[in-house]
């Protein structure tokens, strides 16, 4: 009997010590609308800075905010709804962003694919 209140003492103990708070947002005073992508062992923010449709200027920026890379996509859907930075499921560190296809960023719009 007394293992066993030993035990849910123990137990007890050890839910009151675990930390069971959200991780603090990651957000960039400087750039408000660019969206964390990541985890805790890091990740990357996405902001879409020029929205042309069907034409749209990208900047993926490191966790300090500096930036990674930038430049123009295509991306056409239907409905004319326009691309967000949820619409990004990855970036590839490379100059190729995937959203439903693989994308390439041009820093040019006209060579945007």
């Amino acid at each position: 009997m007394s293992v066993g209140v030993l035990a849910l003492a123990l137990l007890a103990m050890a839910l009151f010590m675990v930390d069971f708070s959200k991780a603090p947002a990651h957000v960039l005073a400087e750039h408000p609308n660019a969206q964390w992508q990541g985890a805790e062992d890091g990740g990357h923010y996405i902001e879409i800075t020029r929205s042309e449709p069907p034409y749209f200027f990208v900047q993926v920026r490191h966790e300090s905010g500096n930036l990674w890379e930038e430049g123009w996509l295509k991306h056409e859907r239907g409905g004319g709804e326009t691309l967000t930075a949820n619409d990004v499921i990855a970036f590839d560190g490379d100059g190729v962003i995937y959203l439903q296809q693989r994308k390439v960023l041009a820093t040019d719009k006209s060579k945007a694919r």
